[in-house]
């Protein structure tokens, strides 16, 4: 009786309590100060993937204007695609240069996402002046955006590859098709092409 008496009035238990939610509560908003660390990196790459971008276009200009559009480098040779012309040289790099700029788009909306969802504050005025089309409204949204924009970036690459290579086409070419086929499936499936 004494015993259970002492454990149901033991003071150190219940002063604990409050300093444990504390801990918990401030671990949780580091986890702010992280999510702003994945903001701005994922700006930073976006940044670097769109200055790759604007280097691969000014490239497909500068080589069109050489005559040079449909020669690419293989290892440490330069191989001239001959059922390519010109134009169609120019055509693929621009392909090239637009998968790039795809995954710089899907960067800046990732990191739009996250601070819209894990950073800022409902009154915040950063997210009243941004473009609704770019501020998710739930973590749905999100995955159902980035998923979409996933599947694009691939059919982007792999139009790209079959335009380079259309004189050497082999079954390979076909896993970039035949994942984004089973992606898409799996989406459906799981519910992540519907807004939730």
């Amino acid at each position: 009786m004494r015993r259970l008496a002492s454990g149901w009035g033991h003071i150190g238990t219940r002063a604990r309590y409050p300093s444990t939610v504390a801990f918990m509560i401030k671990a949780l908003a580091s986890f702010r100060h992280a999510a702003l660390l994945i903001v701005l990196m994922s700006f930073v790459s976006a940044a670097l993937l769109l200055y790759t971008g604007s280097v691969k276009v000014g490239k497909a200009i500068w080589l069109y204007s050489q005559g040079q559009a449909n020669i690419v480098r293989v290892g440490d040779e330069l191989k001239s695609l001959s059922h390519l012309s010109q134009e169609d040289g120019v055509t693929g790099r621009i392909i090239e240069s637009l998968d790039t700029f795809l995954i710089a788009a899907v960067l800046i909306y990732f990191g739009y996402g996250i601070y819209a969802l894990y950073c800022a504050r409902r009154d915040d005025p950063l997210l009243a002046q941004l473009p609704p089309a770019i501020v998710p409204a739930s973590l749905g949204e999100l995955k159902h955006t980035l998923g979409q924009i996933i599947l694009v970036v691939l059919m982007v690459l792999f139009t790209r590859q079959v335009w380079m290579e259309l004189d050497a086409l082999r079954w390979e070419h076909l896993v970039i098709p035949g994942g984004v086929l089973l992606l898409g499936a799996g989406m459906r499936l799981s519910g992540i092409g519907k807004h939730s």
